[in-house]
């Protein structure tokens, strides 16, 4: 009787949406809120904290993350954006 081997591959991935237009984020034009990040040291998209939490963490997972240094939080007229590129990388 001749046995056969099955492998299963199973690949995960996160992948991100970001529409423009839809974010509390945006500006008045309704594109992406590009501003500097010092973390990252660049110019990047800034979103929501709400926005944030779509990308499937809860807003206490993005706080812990915040106060940890992998996700930038940076202030725009009083209000408290997260940077996207820091997001992603996590």
């Amino acid at each position: 009787m001749k046995r056969t081997r099955r492998t299963e591959i199973v690949r995960y991935s996160r992948r991100f949406v970001v529409r423009e237009g839809t974010s509390t984020a945006t500006d008045p034009e309704g594109g992406l809120n590009c501003r500097w990040c010092a973390s990252c040291a660049m110019q990047v998209a800034l979103i929501s904290l709400d926005d944030a939490c779509m990308s499937g963490l809860s807003l206490e997972a993005v706080q812990r993350q915040v106060e940890a240094g992998r996700i930038h939080l940076v202030t725009v007229g009083g209000s408290p954006l997260i940077c996207l590129n820091s997001l992603i990388q996590i």
